[in-house]
């Protein structure tokens, strides 16, 4: 079953190729693996990447969540993930001192993968609208969708802020590596007071922390000349 059809240019040789995105399967299993490997084997920096454990991979394929994959022909070059923690220990609820109730509402995105010779056909933002479709179709039983980002990626952060999530917290994860956890009620919107837009440099995670523990949330990147800055917010009052 096809969820979409495109095209994308293969960096090397700069031809374009049609790809399909379909939902990954246990029969995936290895094609993933491989995959998940091969990115992070070339990450010059591996903290800036968490991926996925043996279990967390069986759990999602055994309907724990949702996986999709993009495909040039049986090539495996983009995949992403949705988990569904429940009373899991790692459930981001916890961090966000949810009730129990809304915990079992969390949903995560995990991890979003694409071979380094298709970087730059915003596989990334496809996978995304796509995986989201599916967990609309599927169930309306989740409200609350986070995730954790390294603060070094940014491509990463790039990406959580253009399906509207907002930074709510800076806190250690993963045996004390640095995240942003970022928040997005899949039901409701909240508006941000344009009133109140503060920028501070990315490199500058004490100082985020502060305003997030003020009111603020997290809600854009700004890249200058000067350096990538965090754009931070007031919710707005009428919510």
């Amino acid at each position: 079953m096809h969820l979409f059809q495109g095209e994308v240019i293969h960096l090397s040789t700069e031809k374009t190729k049609p790809f399909t995105v379909r939902p990954l399967n246990d029969q995936d299993k290895e094609l993933f693996q491989f995959l998940q490997e091969e990115i992070v084997e070339g990450l010059e920096d591996q903290d800036t990447l968490q991926p996925l454990t043996e279990d967390e991979i069986i759990y999602i394929f055994e309907g724990g969540g949702l996986m999709i994959g993009a495909f040039v022909e049986d090539e495996l070059i983009a995949a992403r993930a949705l988990l569904y923690p429940g009373d899991d220990e790692e459930n981001i609820g916890h961090d966000l001192d949810l009730p129990f109730k809304e915990q079992m509402k969390v949903v995560h995105q995990e991890i979003s993968l694409v071979r380094s010779d298709y970087r730059g056909n915003d596989l990334q933002k496809t996978m995304a609208k796509v995986l989201m479709q599916q967990l609309r179709h599927s169930t309306d039983y989740f409200t609350h969708l986070c995730c954790t980002v390294s603060p070094k990626n940014i491509a990463s952060i790039k990406d959580k802020f253009s399906q509207g999530l907002m930074i709510v917290k800076v806190k250690e994860k993963y045996e004390g590596s640095l995240r942003y956890i970022f928040y997005k009620h899949l039901t409701n919107k909240f508006p941000v007071d344009d009133t109140s837009f503060v920028h501070i440099r990315l490199d500058k995670t004490l100082r985020h922390r502060d305003f997030l523990e003020n009111g603020y949330v997290g809600v854009g990147l700004s890249q200058t000349e000067l350096g990538d800055w965090i754009v931070f917010a007031r919710l707005s009052e009428e919510n």
